[in-house]
Parts: structure tokens; sequence; C-alpha cells
């Protein structure tokens, strides 16, 4: 009978120690949960940001290309400024891209 109480003992605090962990545990993923959850809210608004962004680049780029290409002489000797400011946008617009496209990358593999 001492052997079966002392085995009964042990085992309750066995289970107690695992009753803890498990606790321990649960509020670990909670944690989890709710970091999770800031983190995909958090790539919900930046990415319709980028998306508005990279769309009002690609306008940008649209209208100053169909500008320069009519080959007035009213913008002629500004078009070397055009041609850079063109560029530098194509740099931003593939910036977006890639950044969008990691993001989104990020988001598909948490």
């Amino acid at each position: 009978i001492d052997k079966m109480s002392a085995r009964t003992a042990m085992l309750k605090e066995e289970v107690a120690a695992l009753q803890e962990a498990l606790a321990k545990l649960a509020q670990s993923q909670a944690e989890m949960n709710k970091i999770r959850s800031e983190e995909k809210s958090a790539f919900e608004t930046n990415s319709a940001e980028m998306k508005r962004g990279l769309e009002g680049v690609k306008l940008a780029l649209k209208v100053l290309r169909e500008y320069f290409a009519k080959g007035d002489k009213a913008h002629a000797s500004a078009e070397g400024a055009g041609t850079g400011i063109i560029a530098l946008l194509e740099v931003v617009e593939s910036d977006f891209t890639k950044g969008l496209s990691q993001m989104t990358a990020d988001e598909d593999s948490a």
C-alpha cells in the first residue's frame, strides 16, 4: 500500500508539472497568434499602399512617355531631363514591384 501511495503521489506531481507546461504552451500559442494577426494586418495595409504606389508610378510613366513621344519643339530642350525622370521612375517601379513580391512571398510563407 505504501508503494502504491508513493506511486500515486509521484504521478500526481507529474500530472501537475505537465499541466503547468501545457498552460505555458497555451499562453505562448496565444501570444504567437496575436503577433501573427498583427503581422497579417500590417501586410494587408502595406500591400494595398504598395499596389496604389505602383499604379501611380505606372501612370506617371505612361503620361511622361506619351508627352515626350509627341516631339513638340516646346519640350525638346527638356527631353534630357525627361529621360532622366523616366529612368528614375522605372527604377522606382522595379523597386516597388520587387518589394511587393517579397512582401507577398513572406506573407505566403508565414
